[in-house]
């Protein structure tokens, strides 16, 4: 299973940023095997329709959770629609994730 977290920098101490679709970066998890990547979320400064961007660029990552301090409704039902679990919840980035049982 491969969860994302929304996040304020590309280190696994950074905070899960409060914002879904416009966090700076996302950090990717698997759950076999602890953590697989950090990179830069592609939409971040997207002027409209970020949502909906940032949806498709996950999914096609093959995420299965992500977590983030909020999701705007369009981005919870694209990410939804798409077979994605939403959580939301703050905090640095290894205590939330070791909370959803993955290994740094």
């Amino acid at each position: 299973m491969i969860v994302a977290i929304a996040a304020t920098s590309t280190d696994t101490e950074a905070e899960v940023s409060m914002h879904g679709a416009r966090a700076p970066y996302y950090l990717f998890f698997d759950t076999e095997s602890g953590f697989s990547e950090a990179l830069s979320n592609p939409v971040s400064q997207a002027e409209r329709a970020a949502g909906s961007q940032a949806a498709a660029f996950l999914i096609s990552k093959g995420v299965d959770k992500i977590v983030a301090g909020r999701f705007g409704s369009k981005f919870r039902i694209e990410l939804e629609d798409g077979g994605i679990e939403c959580i939301e919840k703050i905090g640095k980035i290894t205590e939330v994730v070791t909370g959803l049982g993955v290994t740094v």
